[in-house]
């Protein structure tokens, strides 16, 4: 038996295959998705954790694995996902667009959590889509000096889209200064203002984006930068003024425990 594949059957993950002479145990590499889950701690905390754990007094001596670890770590997540959405033991299926993502259990599904009749049943703003945006400012920091030695492991299976029709929408798309059957969207941003203006025209001149003709799109602006706006965004875009904004609206982390908190221990007996 290859040698990775011992060290594998020991709960060791090998740092390579070939000729492996670094592992990782499945505990760390589950210690660490979960503080970087639930603590934010970057992947250098936890390998500095690593090495103060080793040898307190003097961590420098410890031989450094931290590009092994970032390698790893990548890896790992991806077998677990693939795991839990059933693409990890002996199957031929590999996961199409989506196929590593929960859904959300709150957001509205007709068939899924709301009946055949919800149309009769509810106001529209009892069960229009909420979407909170925001623009990620550090973006920047994450551009790469060769990204083309980035190797995606999942691209399009989960949350994020594909990439190459996403840069095909970026570039076909005309730069501006900035579902299902549901009637209405409501959807929060910094300048709502400015950025709903053209918003239909802008997703009509698109070749990858659509919006039914009969949804209506509600823009808001959150209360923290609401304040910094002009008085007249106020009563236009305040979420006090929206009927249903009050209601709650990170991914599959996120959704996953939204799902185990439906009822009240609903996959797992009373202690």
């Amino acid at each position: 038996m290859d040698r990775h594949l011992h060290l594998l059957k020991a709960r060791l993950f090998p740092a390579s295959i070939t000729r492996p002479q670094s592992a990782f145990t499945f505990d760390v590499l589950d210690n660490f998705l979960i503080d970087a889950l639930e603590c934010k701690t970057s992947a250098m905390s936890f390998y500095q954790k690593l090495r103060r754990f080793t040898n307190n007094a003097f961590p420098h001596k410890i031989p450094d694995r931290y590009r092994e670890l970032m390698r790893v770590s990548r890896i790992w997540r991806d077998l677990m996902n693939r795991i839990r959405f059933g693409f990890g033991h002996k199957t031929d299926a590999s996961p199409g667009p989506g196929d590593l993502a929960l859904y959300c259990p709150t957001c509205p599904q007709p068939g899924i959590n709301l009946p055949s009749s919800w149309k009769d049943s509810y106001d529209d703003w009892l069960v229009m889509q909420r979407y909170v945006v925001d623009g990620n400012f550090t973006a920047q920091h994450m551009k790469m000096k060769t990204p083309e030695d980035d190797v995606s492991l999942a691209d399009g299976k989960g949350y994020m889209v594909t990439e190459g029709p996403y840069e095909s929408h970026v570039t076909e798309s005309i730069e501006e200064k900035e579902a299902q059957d549901v009637s209405s969207a409501l959807i929060i941003y910094d300048v709502a203002c400015q950025w709903s203006i053209h918003f239909r025209e802008w997703v009509d001149q698109s070749y990858h984006l659509s919006l039914p003709p009969s949804i209506k799109i509600l823009p808001a602006i959150g209360k923290f930068h609401l304040s910094a706006h002009k008085l007249p965004c106020f009563a236009r875009f305040s979420l006090n003024f929206i009927t249903g904004a009050v209601l709650d609206d990170h991914m599959r982390d996120s959704n996953w425990k939204k799902l185990v908190g439906i009822g009240k221990y609903p996959f797992t007996s009373k202690w």
